[in-house]
């Protein structure tokens, strides 16, 4: 351990112990003493090798360890003091605004308010305390209430739903750390009621009107869309007003980070404080202390929301020790940032915007200055270039896993969108605060500022628009393995750690073992990889299955009766990680759909083949804008390749050779031959009815994967399964579930490896 980073290891340490805890809470709770023993051989070790010094520092380390465990033992308990029981209920709840509502006028508008909950009173009159927050929706928004508000609504929570699928943000640490227990939808007509103001979050509701006050005085001077994406800009906020387009846009060339209050931010605050006290002559301490105060007065108007203060934290600590021109103590103080935050919420380890933030941070630090030595041997490049190139190069180095595990996308042209489209946003920024600040004074001078500024903003707009326009602007890349990514950051650590590496032989060893096996592992992978791979993701009410062969690629999709846009999310999300951006076939079974919404196609398909009660009528709607062939099918049989279909209206049996695919829907298909190796897709039956046991005997499937509508029903057809010793699965449950085929069909939970 690299004893010049003292708290950058305190703060990995402490991140290590929370993820333990996370991953093994049962393992702990059941057996706490294995770790005794356990520690106990690491320090026996440590001395063995080490000597004192390397037993202090094992024993520095496994305290920090045990830290991070309780801290995480403590949080979970604090989110179960929650009342989860009330998830499910149906009654008039009250409770308190807590930030803004997000609101969206376009197609089903609506206003979200994050409400912390009070009480429910039921039908009865009975009313019942209640300790928890949940999403309140208001479908009809004729008025938007404030942080601090109380407000009532009658209406059923339903619970929030964690969709259990590998390669995607994990929602699960922000809705814990959030003590989000579901959503409330209003009955109709009944509408959300306002019970006045309950003197809570005063800070966040004085942010709000601020910034209304702001918004009030740059509207005469600004074009109404640029006017919104600078209060986005400035202050972080509703992202849903802003037209997908340039959302897309954005994304496409990675510089999105600048729509939401970041580190950036504070640095960009930081820097122009700094300098513009140099210009004055104002003492270094004065500005830099005054720096703090007006960033933190920044935070405050931003909100107060995790994600800003952690910007603000992370900043004040990182910028402080850049401004000290060290890049220990820079380290240290990131380390020691990270480990504050993480004591204060350990939640915050699965969000995906802290991870890149510390990622951008740490890499900014490390490879920030060995990038410019490198390319100050160019001599024709002038040096903003070169300070671009290494700013942008750096801080994607160490984020790189994080975005293409958790989006499955790599934004190709991130060095010249953060050459020529990053500094007109910047100057935007600096201009939109400038006129902030100016406007109670002299509202002319601000008005002339903000001019400027909506003319920066159209040209930043117009250049991003032209980048992401570009051919390969993202690069689709599916998601990482773990594996993968822990051979990424160890080859990462080789070359920047390469000098002392070999200069120890035990190390250099060492370190190349590491790599080399990481390597070995991926290439055997790769090399032993399935003739057929069929994944079933977690879509709720929705049931999906890919089958990839070595020639095509099939999608399943079977509607639920309950109509929702979710699965279209996770469905495009597992397609982008596995790497499956193109398909030959779409099968839509709609025999379950009774009000079907537009569909989302994930990836381009050739064609759509489409089963199910009216699926000529039910087709149109579901699917718009596709040009491509749909065929309405009924019993039939098609050939595809080497692939045989085979469907009576519901059910699909796709084969090739001795093995196949049954995708069986409310019909079982009961005169058909079933190949020696079938894997078997099935959900729940009309009426709610389980699988008869002579179907189980008839089809004689290697493994069954179960999922989709009418859940109470499949947990007792998975039991009969495995009480038959078939293999099975029950996605609901289990999450995603990967079936491979080299000489037989196996289950696997995930495809992390």
């Amino acid at each position: 351990m690299n004893t010049k980073y003292p708290l950058l290891w305190s703060a990995l340490s402490l991140a290590l112990g929370v993820v333990l805890y996370d991953t093994f809470p049962s393992f702990f709770m059941r057996w706490p003493w294995v770790f005794l023993p356990a520690a106990g051989c690491f320090l026996l070790f440590s001395f063995l090798f080490r000597g004192k010094r390397g037993l202090l520092l094992m024993v520095v380390f496994l305290c920090i360890l045990t830290a991070g465990m309780g801290r995480m033992f403590l949080a979970d308990r604090y989110y179960e003091q929650q009342s989860s029981w009330a998830a499910g209920s149906e009654g008039r709840w009250t409770g308190i605004v807590k930030e803004a509502p997000s609101v969206n006028r376009d197609g089903d508008a609506y206003a979200r308010y994050y409400t912390e909950l009070e009480s429910i009173t039921y039908s009865d009159g009975v009313e019942k305390s209640l300790s928890g927050t949940a999403f309140v929706y208001d479908t009809h928004p004729e008025k938007l209430y404030g942080t601090g508000d109380t407000i009532s609504v009658t209406g059923k929570m339903t619970a929030v739903r964690i969709y259990k699928n590998p390669g995607k943000i994990d929602l699960e640490g922000r809705y814990r750390s959030r003590r989000l227990m579901g959503r409330i939808y209003p009955q109709e007509p009944e509408k959300i009621h306002f019970l006045g103001e309950s003197g809570e979050y005063r800070a966040g509701r004085l942010a709000d009107e601020i910034k209304g006050k702001v918004e009030s005085w740059f509207k005469p001077y600004m074009d109404p869309l640029r006017l919104h994406i600078l209060m986005t800009l400035l202050f972080g906020g509703n992202y849903n007003e802003i037209p997908e387009y340039i959302m897309t846009s954005f994304s496409a060339t990675g510089i999105i980070h600048i729509l939401s209050v970041s580190g950036s931010h504070v640095a960009l605050l930081f820097g122009f404080l700094y300098f513009l006290g140099k210009w004055l002559h104002l003492p270094k301490k004065l500005v830099v202390g005054g720096s703090i105060v007006l960033v933190l007065f920044y935070a405050l108007l931003s909100g107060l929301v995790p994600p800003v203060i952690r910007a603000a934290v992370m900043g004040i600590l990182s910028v402080g020790g850049v401004f000290l021109e060290r890049e220990k103590t820079s380290l240290n103080l990131l380390g020691a940032a990270v480990a504050g935050m993480l004591l204060w919420d350990p939640f915050y380890l699965y969000d995906v915007s802290f991870q890149l933030s510390v990622g951008a941070s740490a890499g900014i630090l490390l490879f920030y200055r060995p990038l410019m030595g490198e390319l100050s041997r160019i001599s024709f490049l002038p040096r903003w270039v070169k300070e671009g190139v290494a700013l942008s190069t750096a801080a994607q180095v160490l984020t790189i896993p994080v975005m293409l595990y958790d989006f499955h996308t790599f934004p190709l042209y991130f060095i010249p969108a953060n050459l020529f489209v990053t500094p007109f946003l910047e100057w935007v920024i600096i201009a939109g605060l400038v006129a902030a600040a100016a406007a109670p004074v002299c509202l002319p001078l601000s008005g002339g500022i903000l001019h400027g500024a909506d003319y920066l903003l159209w040209a930043g707009l117009h250049l991003n628009l032209h980048l992401s326009s570009w051919p390969g602007a993202q690069v689709q890349t599916g998601g990482l393995t773990m594996v993968q990514i822990l051979l990424y950051y160890v080859t990462v650590g080789i070359c920047y750690f390469k000098k002392a590496i070999f200069s120890v032989p035990k190390r250099m060893y060492g370190a190349l073992l590491l790599w080399g096996s990481l390597l070995g592992l991926t290439f055997f992978f790769y090399i032993t990889r399935p003739e057929w791979v069929v994944y079933c993701p977690d879509l709720g009410p929705d049931q999906g299955a890919v089958l990839v062969t070595e020639e095509h690629k099939i999608l399943y999709y079977k509607g639920g009766s309950i109509p929702s846009h979710t699965s279209d999310w996770e469905w495009k999300s597992i397609l982008g990680y596995e790497g499956i951006f193109d398909a030959d076939i779409l099968i839509l079974n709609l025999e379950d759909v009774k009000e079907p919404l537009p569909l989302t196609l994930p990836v381009p398909v050739r064609e759509i083949w489409v089963t199910g009660g009216r699926a000529q009528g039910k087709t149109p709607r579901l699917l718009q804008g596709f040009e491509g062939k749909i065929r309405a099918l009924s019993k039939s049989c098609l050939r595809l390749g080497r692939l045989s279909f085979v469907t009576n209206g519901s059910s699909w049996l796709l084969s090739e050779g001795d093995r196949g695919v049954y995708l069986s829907g409310r019909r079982g298909m009961e005169k058909t031959s079933f190949p020696a190796h079938t894997l078997w897709i099935t959900s729940g039956r009309k009426n709610g009815a389980g699988i008869r046991e002579e179907e189980m005997d008839r089809v004689k499937a290697e493994a069954v994967v179960y999922g989709g509508s009418r859940l109470s029903s499949s947990f007792e057809d998975v039991d009969l399964f495995e009480f038959k010793n078939y293999q099975a699965a029950n996605v609901y449950r289990e999450g995603m579930q990967t079936a491979s085929f080299r000489h037989k069909w196996e289950l696997e939970n995930t495809s992390w490896l």
